[in-house]
């Protein structure tokens, strides 16, 4: 009876679909913005074949963190240093 239950565990186990691998990381995806940008267009028009996809998890990681820490490189938004409520003034 054990042997049966092991055999047949090991039988489904054995045939389950072996997951995708990416083909790229995600810090080959930072480094190679062309390819990044590419990814994540492609995945972004059909996400509902490439939506779960290794790569496209990469390359949109990729670009998450290259869009992270961007905000310290913006100019100054250059709004007032009256800083006293309307009312006040």
């Amino acid at each position: 009876m054990r042997l049966g239950i092991v055999v047949t565990i090991s039988a489904v186990v054995a045939c389950a679909p072996v997951p995708d691998r990416a083909h790229f990381t995600v810090e080959y995806y930072r480094e190679h913005g062309d390819e990044r940008n590419g990814m994540v267009a492609q995945c972004a028009n059909d996400p509902g074949t490439h939506g779960n996809d290794p790569d496209c998890v990469n390359a949109r990681e990729a670009a998450r963190r290259m869009g992270v820490g961007t905000l310290k490189d913006l100019p100054p938004l250059g709004l007032p240093l009256n800083l006293k409520p309307p009312n006040e003034r």
